[in-house]
C-alpha cells in the first residue's frame, strides 16, 4: 500500500523527493548497519540511514546515536518520509534461554498441546508480567518517537529464536554465562519459540494503540519452523548477521521503496 502510495505521487510529479527512512535500535541494529557496509564496499547505495542506540556497556561504549539525538532528526521528517524501529527485542531470551531448574510451559490462545512433563503457567499471569516489562523503557521510548514525528512509524520485530540448542551452549552473551548457563542448560527451542510469539503479539497490541505499524522478520531468513535459519546465525545466543541485515534492507526496499540514504 505505502509502495503504491509512493509509485503514485512519482506518476503525478517527478520532482516530488524520494522519501527518507531512518532506522534506531539496539542491539539488533547490528546486522543492518554491517549490511549497509558491504553494501557501501559494492557501491551499492542502501535504502536507509541506520542509527544505533548509544550505552556504556561493561565500560565499553556501543552505538553512535543518542536517543534524544535521534528524536531530533524525526522532527525535522515529512509525512512521506519512514522511521524504521528496532528498539529493544531480547525480552523473550530473557525469560526462556536458560532452563529453569523446575521445566514450565505456557499455551498461547489457540495452541492446542503443551511440552510433556513441563509446569503449565496459566497464560494470562505471564503475559501480564511480560506486559508490564514491554510497556516500560521500550513502550516509553516508542511512544516518545511515534510523538516526535509526523513520519510514518514502523517496528520491526526482532528475529526469532535460534533452534540450535547446541549452537546457543558454545556461543552465547556474557550474561547468560553469568546466570550459569553451562550448568543449567539450554531450554527447549519451543519454549523459547512459545516466549518470542508472546513478545510479537504483546509488541502488536502496544504498537496498534500508538498508530505504529508492525513489520514481521524476513520470511526468507526462517527455517519451515518459524525459527531463524542457520545461515542466518551470528556467533551468540540471540542475534542475527549481517546477511540477515541484507534481508532486511530488501524487505525495507520492498515494503517502502527505494530511498538514497542520507549521512
Amino acid at each position: 500500500m505505502l509502495k503504491s502510495f509512493f509509485r503514485h505521487l512519482a506518476q503525478r510529479n517527478p520532482d516530488v523527493p524520494k522519501p527518507r527512512i531512518l532506522l534506531f535500535g539496539d542491539s539488533h541494529t547490528y546486522a543492518i548497519q554491517r549490511a549497509i557496509e558491504r553494501r557501501n564496499a559494492k557501491g551499492i547505495v542502501s535504502p536507509l540511514e541506520a542509527h544505533r542506540l548509544l550505552k556504556t556497556k561493561n565500560n565499553l561504549v556501543m552505538g553512535d546515536t543518542s536517543f534524544e539525538d535521534f528524536l531530533t532528526l524525526t522532527g525535522a521528517l515529512r509525512e512521506s518520509d519512514v522511521v524504521v524501529s528496532m528498539i529493544g527485542g531480547n525480552q523473550h531470551a530473557v525469560f526462556s534461554t536458560i532452563q529453569h531448574p523446575q521445566r514450565f510451559t505456557f499455551m498461547l490462545p489457540g495452541d492446542v498441546s503443551a511440552e510433556p512433563g513441563a509446569e503449565l503457567i496459566p497464560y494470562r499471569a505471564l503475559a501480564q508480567h511480560f506486559n508490564s516489562g514491554i510497556r516500560g523503557r521500550d513502550g516509553q521510548s516508542l511512544a516518545a518517537l511515534r510523538e516526535a514525528t509526523r513520519a510514518r512509524v514502523v517496528h520491526l520485530q526482532p528475529p526469532p529464536p535460534k533452534r540450535d540448542n547446541d549452537h546457543i551452549l558454545k556461543h552465547h552473551e556474557s550474561k547468560f554465562a553469568q546466570d550459569n548457563i553451562a550448568d543449567l542448560g539450554v531450554s527447549a527451542p519451543e519454549l523459547r519459540m512459545a516466549f518470542w510469539r508472546l513478545q510479537s503479539r504483546l509488541l502488536e497490541e502496544l504498537c496498534v494503540e500508538l498508530n505504529i505499524e508492525v513489520l514481521p522478520p524476513p520470511p526468507a531468513a526462517l527455517d519451515r519452523h518459524g525459527y531463524l535459519a542457520p545461515e542466518f546465525y551470528a556467533s551468540d545466543a540471540t542475534h542475527a548477521n549481517p546477511s540477515y541485515g541484507e534481508l532486511v534492507l530488501q524487505q525495507i526496499e520492498t515494503s517502502f521503496g527505494p530511498a538514497e540514504a542520507t549521512r
